[in-house]
């Protein structure tokens, strides 16, 4: 499985390379997923525009990485779990949530709580929520909108965190001191 190539500006698809130059731009390094991404044109545009329109609606950035780092930990995705615990340090965002997450622990704030307890509902059951669940995320102060932003966001990770499995991405050093294990394997 580890046989997927990664690529660099230099050696890219051609349709992928601007991505990968921008990418490297944003980030000053370029990340190890969207170097494996890059063998798809489709794979790595569709991904960084919607993680792009994910990040401009209308959570916020506490809230992205709730809903992200739980469907992250969903798929139990080693290198998405380490990266958005960066990015979410980086973000400034609540980080009690965060640990929490990563740690499998409740988080003490209840709209947190339900935000992530909603997203995991979503993805446990691929899509197919109740009324009753629907109800309680819209009591928690949700709307139909962050619904379906979840949604986007699900399409997102399941992106990343599908890649990641099936090339075997390493973590890359900037990020490698945020590395996690699923508990049962710590």
């Amino acid at each position: 499985m580890n046989s997927f190539k990664k690529y660099t500006e230099d050696n890219s698809p051609q349709d992928s390379a601007g991505i990968l130059a921008t990418v490297k731009n944003n980030f000053g390094f370029l990340p190890n997923l969207i170097a494996h991404m890059a063998g798809s044109a489709v794979l790595v545009k569709s991904y960084i525009a919607i993680g792009d329109l994910f990040a401009g609606g209308t959570f916020s950035a506490t809230e992205q990485q709730v809903v992200l780092m739980t469907i992250n930990r969903f798929h139990e995705c080693r290198y998405c779990m380490a990266g958005h615990t960066m990015v979410a340090e980086m973000s400034q965002v609540d980080m009690t949530a965060i640990t929490a997450i990563r740690d499998d622990q409740p988080i003490g704030n209840t709209k947190l709580g339900a935000l992530r307890g909603f997203t995991l509902v979503m993805v446990e059951q691929r899509g197919k929520v109740s009324q009753a669940q629907l109800n309680a995320f819209y009591e928690a102060g949700y709307s139909q909108e962050n619904v379906l932003e979840i949604i986007a966001a699900a399409a997102y990770k399941t992106m990343s965190n599908f890649t990641n499995h099936i090339v075997g991405t390493n973590i890359d050093g900037a990020f490698v001191d945020k590395k996690w294990l699923p508990i049962n394997e710590r």
